[in-house]
């Protein structure tokens, strides 16, 4: 007779609860005296992880589901059936396909025998699981598990097998008879033998499960532990969770021979508590395997883009798409000149795309006025489009949402609605390197790169630097360092005509943020001005102040944009032209911490640039260098002199570019003594001797 298979009805939460009020638990060790840490201290002192014998898990694992799974379908007929003869024919469908499995017959077959006939109880499993363990010292900790549970279910699969054939073949029936596989039977209505055998919540299946997601952990090697670090810490708990399933199945095989020979099996007490360890290792694997998961899109996104902004061009809209939400299609942007909603494939079709990139939600103005002018200009042509992604920290922190929506007011291009969680992350980080300040980087209608970082180019030259090519960029750096980012901060409306007129006039550009040091320099210089040799041969300078509002004041916001004008010029001059051309620049940054400093140019060449005490000192002692006037010149021989005095200095100079985002230089020459500076927070270098600070 055959019958088709019927699900075994759910056993209730009641039985069990009387069940265990009405049988009187053996007084025995409990789980606790297991600890992770006694474990762990057990398995690495007596057990290795060698894998001189390599298996197919797959193969295996399938074997394994298939006895299991099998043996479900028989012991549910034969429940059903109470007592009737009835056989299940099990098709080629519910069977994986194993290719080839060689199994060590012999370890098999002596790993079973040691599984069975044991008395029940906590320390007999444990000692048993460890004894087992030792005689596959030359597998894999999943090997290890995996031949195990061959070992348990070739045991098992072959009991429920000749159930099933005992009632229609007399050898089978024999052979089920001298097993005693009629007890087995009897069973299957215990609460006991559901929550160890059968099931999904059952051991068995809990072991099955844990075993799957370790092979699963195994297979992901592959990857680079720095790029998915989740899997580290996956693959370092392997040997702790194979030994709580080879615990498991050694504790439900006992348990199993116990209903054969109708002795007393494992109590319900022990039973719950290895359930309730093996429901806490799977959730532990399964947040594993999540943030794995997470960690492998991320990985496979960031290959994906990498891929496409160097070696495969693709649709400006897709790349945008895939950057954001990690998929072809996103979810709309907020157009922030009308505060509706649009597509990415609906306004960025076949334009180039200026990309802005911000780690912080505090845009500085100077910067969005240089933005907007710069949108005012590209919408004249029509061929780009501008997009701001904020990567906001998740859960966002308090004041947030409000500074973003402050500045999309300001704003009147695209941006990322609030709530959006950036995919592209890591490439931001990464690939582009994007850091505490903006990031603008445009590329064309094919994904490709046409400019890296805009935002030095933006800070210096606004719409002057549209399109933002390096053609552009090479072209912009020619014009002079003095007049991109010196000039546009003086107050002095008759500069440029002066420079037009006398290209040879020699001017002394200041600053600083004592005042003090200033009126130092501003009374030494006007004194050297007056002195009867320099009327003599003619000679004259300039001295032009910066940073002073149109009342002659000091302005610190004026000075700020100044800064970061001086480090986008050096960035943009280093990375486009090389160190050597951006000493003159790096030798200026390095003394925006000074109480003050000078520029002292002829003309359009910059002969020197000083600060501090000693370029103070350098004019004070005006009459030991003015003898050099007539054969150097005055910028001539103040340079000399204040070179002099440099070289006998003890200070070290610093170049801080801390936080700018995009490419920035590893190495930089030192201004003053041409040695490589140390880099850190900021480069450093002390002239060849110990950093003093």
């Amino acid at each position: 007779m055959c019958a088709s298979f019927a699900p075994r009805p759910k056993i209730s939460v009641v039985p069990l609860a009387l069940a265990l009020m009405q049988k009187t638990d053996k007084e025995q060790t409990n789980l606790k005296h297991l600890s992770d840490d006694v474990i762990m201290n057990h398995l690495f002192t007596k057990h290795g992880d060698d894998e001189t014998i390599k298996i197919d898990l797959n193969d295996y694992i399938s074997f394994i589901e298939n006895v299991i799974k099998s043996s479900d379908q028989i012991s549910a007929a034969s429940h059903w059936a109470q007592g009737s003869k009835v056989h299940v024919e099990l098709s080629d469908d519910s069977f994986t396909y194993l290719s080839s499995i060689e199994p060590p017959v012999c370890t098999l077959h002596d790993i079973s025998k040691q599984m069975g006939c044991k008395a029940a109880g906590i320390d007999i499993a444990h000692k048993t699981t460890l004894d087992i363990l030792s005689k596959l010292t030359k597998y894999s900790w999943e090997a290890k598990a995996v031949l195990i549970f061959a070992a348990f279910a070739m045991n098992y699969g072959a009991l429920w097998h000749l159930d099933n054939y005992s009632r229609s073949d007399p050898l089978a029936k024999s052979l089920a008879m001298i097993k005693r596989v009629g007890s087995l039977r009897k069973e299957l209505d215990s609460v006991q033998y559901g929550q160890v055998f059968f099931g999904p919540n059952s051991l068995i299946y809990s072991c099955l499960k844990a075993i799957k997601y370790m092979n699963e952990f195994k297979n992901l090697s592959k990857y680079d532990i720095k790029e998915v670090p989740e899997l580290s810490a996956a693959l370092r708990r392997i040997p702790l969770v194979s030994y709580w399933i080879v615990h498991a199945l050694v504790a439900s095989s006992i348990d199993l021979h116990c209903y054969l020979s109708g002795t007393e099996g494992q109590t319900h007490k022990y039973l719950n508590e290895l359930s309730e360890k093996k429901r806490s290792i799977l959730v532990t694997l399964e947040k594993h395997h999540q943030f794995i998961q997470k960690q492998q899109e991320e990985v496979e996104l960031y290959r994906w883009l990498v891929d496409q902004t160097d070696h495969f061009p693709i649709d400006i809209t897709l790349f945008l798409s895939k950057l954001i939400h990690g998929k072809h299609k996103a979810r709309p942007l907020i157009n922030c000149s009308t505060r509706l909603e649009e597509y990415i494939e609906d306004f960025l079709k076949e334009k180039n795309l200026i990309l802005i990139v911000s780690k912080r939600l505090d845009v500085s103005k100077e910067d969005l006025d240089s933005l907007n002018v710069v949108y005012n200009e590209v919408k004249k042509g029509n061929k780009h489009e501008i997009v701001w992604v904020p990567v906001i920290s998740d859960p966002p922190a308090e004041g947030d949402e409000e500074a973003y929506e402050a500045l999309i007011s300001k704003m009147k291009w695209y941006a990322v609605p609030f709530d959006t969680k950036v995919a592209g992350l890591r490439f931001l980080e990464e690939k582009w390197e994007v850091r505490e300040d903006l990031l603008i980087v445009v590329l064309n209608t094919q994904s490709k790169i046409e400019f890296p970082n805009a935002v030095h180019l933006t800070r210096i030259w606004e719409k002057e630097a549209i399109p933002f090519t390096y053609e552009r960029a090479n072209a912009l750096l020619k014009r002079s360092w003095i007049d991109s980012t010196v000039v546009k901060f003086t107050d002095q409306p008759r500069l440029n005509s002066l420079a037009m007129i006398n290209k040879e006039r020699t001017m002394i550009f200041y600053g600083g943020h004592n005042q003090g040091w200033i009126k130092r320099f501003e009374d030494t210089a006007e004194a050297i001005k007056r002195d009867l040799m320099l009327r003599e041969e003619g000679i004259t300078f300039e001295l032009v102040p910066l940073g002073l509002n149109q009342k002659g004041e000091p302005d610190p916001t004026i000075m700020s944009r100044f800064w970061t004008a001086q480090r986008s010029f050096f960035i943009l001059k280093h990375q486009l032209q090389g160190s050597t051309a951006t000493e003159d620049i790096s030798r200026l940054i390095s003394y925006e911490n000074e109480k003050g400093w000078a520029i002292v140019t002829k003309g359009q060449t910059v002969v020197m640039v000083g600060g501090g005490d000693l370029i103070v000192k350098a004019l004070e002692e005006f009459q030991t260098w003015k003898k050099n006037l007539r054969r150097v010149g005055f910028s001539g021989s103040f340079k000399d002199y204040f070179d002099e005095l440099t070289s006998k200095s003890l200070e070290c100079t610093h170049v801080n570019i801390m936080g700018y985002s995009g490419w920035i230089p590893l190495t930089v020459m030192c201004p003053v003594c041409r040695r490589y500076m140390g880099s850190g927070i900021r480069f450093t270098c002390c002239h060849g001797r110990p950093n003093v600070l």
